[in-house]
């Protein structure tokens, strides 16, 4: 008689590592597609149009703060529970398509909002002259607006197949419509309307391919603390608006610093923002699987697999700051040209401060607390933190111009991530997981060595820095097996 051997459902972790590859080699190619974007634009604005630019996306993305409503943070945390509650995609079809059309309706109001009271903040900075930018601007909210819902839905369906694609999709069209606009000589115009069809695109797949989850039947859900959890949500966005880079951009302005200073601030926390890319999609899928894991099997396996995740994820990005911190001249000149150069000492800096949080789980903290049904815990955090980023503001910025604004944020991001830790400490076991990232920053820096030689020297160039530091990073990395050691690690503690 033959025997049916029935197929054991995915582990939460096991699920983190079969879609980690497309999620990582996605946004491998969508992000050469943006560094290269990133390059053309910055070479072609030039230090005061960069900043010009900067001063400019202070606005949508201000909007877009007042316009989230926590709905990201919904989904993110009760899809994945409806579907298991409602196998059909009935209860989580109700939430969908109620949320969408919520936000479709408040991005409307808001874009009203942004055409009446533009005039009035551009005299505020004194920079009326800003006027002729009112529609790509309502535009440009309008479209990040909606690609943020769109793409948070597909990251908790943990269908990275298809968003990849469309993602690089987005990035090759905005890449080809920025070069057509350059050729034409549409300055920043052209920079913002590149970016504004692109998504419009993207947008358009996005609803078309994702249907199913908002048109067809549907089934009222026990709303169990939705609304609590979206209103918290949103009071923790709100409130931490002085922890965003726009925020530091912002009173920069008001304090008058020079605007080629403001442009290169922007370059240095764009080109770290672009560091983390790896984890682009990770987040989100992290708190998919936390929520799914915490709702079948509780605070201890929640604890495993926060470790594994942040672990895991340690090594996809402190590598990166590490050779960036090291070799930043070299990267910038190498990438943007020597008239950015004096841009080096703000990306050393900014970078050292982004390494350390984003190796301590910065993108996994506020999820974790989410999850773990502590949102009242995550506010305080993030309100401590965006005060403390405006008061240092206001201080550091009067007296040391832009080098102020990144030291202000860069000790309030390592502040936030160090307070969540210690909340999130007490309900939960993550201590195992700080010799994984002692261990990764050992092994970076090691392999930093020849570099730094070869620099003192007079013999460093970039390409032969990165080729050095990858190759030894990876013998050492081949040598000890940090993630068989992390696997053994957490095997051990769950026998103990």
């Amino acid at each position: 008689m033959a025997i049916r051997k029935e197929l054991s459902p995915l582990t939460p972790f096991q699920k983190f590592r079969e879609n980690i590859s497309w999620t990582v080699l996605g946004k491998i190619v969508v992000q050469v597609f943006l560094f290269t974007i990133s390059i053309l634009l910055t070479r072609y604005l030039g230090k005061k149009n960069l900043g010009d630019y900067a001063t400019l996306l202070v606005i949508p993305v201000f909007m877009r703060l007042f316009n989230c409503f926590g709905l990201e943070t919904l989904i993110g945390t009760k899809l994945p529970a409806l579907n298991i509650h409602n196998s059909s995609g009935a209860e989580g079809r109700y939430l969908i398509s109620r949320l969408l059309v919520f936000r479709l309706t408040t991005t409307f109001f808001f874009c009203i909002l942004i055409y009446y009271c533009l005039p009035y903040y551009l005299n505020l900075i004194q920079r009326p002259e800003f006027i002729e930018f009112r529609w790509v601007l309502i535009f440009y909210f309008a479209v990040i607006t909606i690609d943020s819902f769109l793409s948070t839905l597909f990251m908790t369906l943990l269908r990275f197949k298809i968003l990849v694609k469309i993602e690089t999709l987005g990035a090759f069209l905005n890449f080809i419509l920025l070069i057509l606009f350059i050729r034409l000589d549409y300055g920043i115009f052209g920079v913002l309307y590149s970016y504004i069809i692109s998504l419009v695109v993207t947008s358009l797949i996005y609803l078309i391919v994702s249907r199913d989850q908002y048109w067809g039947s549907t089934k009222t859900p026990k709303f169990d603390g939705m609304k609590h959890l979206a209103w918290v949500s949103y009071g923790i966005t709100f409130l931490s608006f002085g922890l965003m880079t726009q925020s530091d951009v912002l009173l920069m302005n008001f304090f008058e610093v020079d605007i080629e200073q403001v442009g290169l601030y922007y370059l240095a926390t764009g080109l770290t923002g672009t560091m983390v890319f790896l984890l682009s999609g990770v987040a989100p899928m992290a708190l998919s699987l936390f929520s799914e894991t915490f709702s079948k099997d509780g605070l201890e396996t929640l604890g495993k697999l926060y470790c594994k995740i942040v672990g895991f994820s340690s090594y996809l990005t402190v590598p990166i700051y590490i050779f960036c911190a090291f070799n930043s001249s070299l990267l910038i000149n190498f990438i943007y040209g020597s008239v950015f150069e004096e841009a080096s000492l703000a990306l050393i800096i900014f970078t050292a401060f982004a390494g350390i949080q984003t190796a301590l789980g910065t993108n996994f903290t506020v999820s974790t607390l989410y999850v773990i049904q502590k949102p009242n815990k995550a506010i305080c955090t993030l309100v401590e933190g965006s005060f403390l980023n405006i008061m240092l503001n206001c201080f550091l910025i009067p007296f040391f111009g832009m080098p102020g604004a990144i030291i202000a944020t860069g000790v309030t991001m390592v502040y936030m991530v160090l307070r969540q830790l210690k909340i999130i400490s007490t309900y939960i076991k993550i201590a195992p997981v700080f010799p994984i990232i002692g261990q990764c920053f050992l092994y970076c820096l090691i392999a930093s060595i020849p570099p730094l030689i070869l620099s003192g020297l007079n013999m460093g160039h970039l390409i032969t820095n990165l080729i050095s530091y990858i190759a030894i990073l990876a013998i050492i990395l081949i040598y000890v097996k940090p993630f068989r050691q992390l696997g053994s690690i957490f095997n051990q503690s769950s026998s103990l």
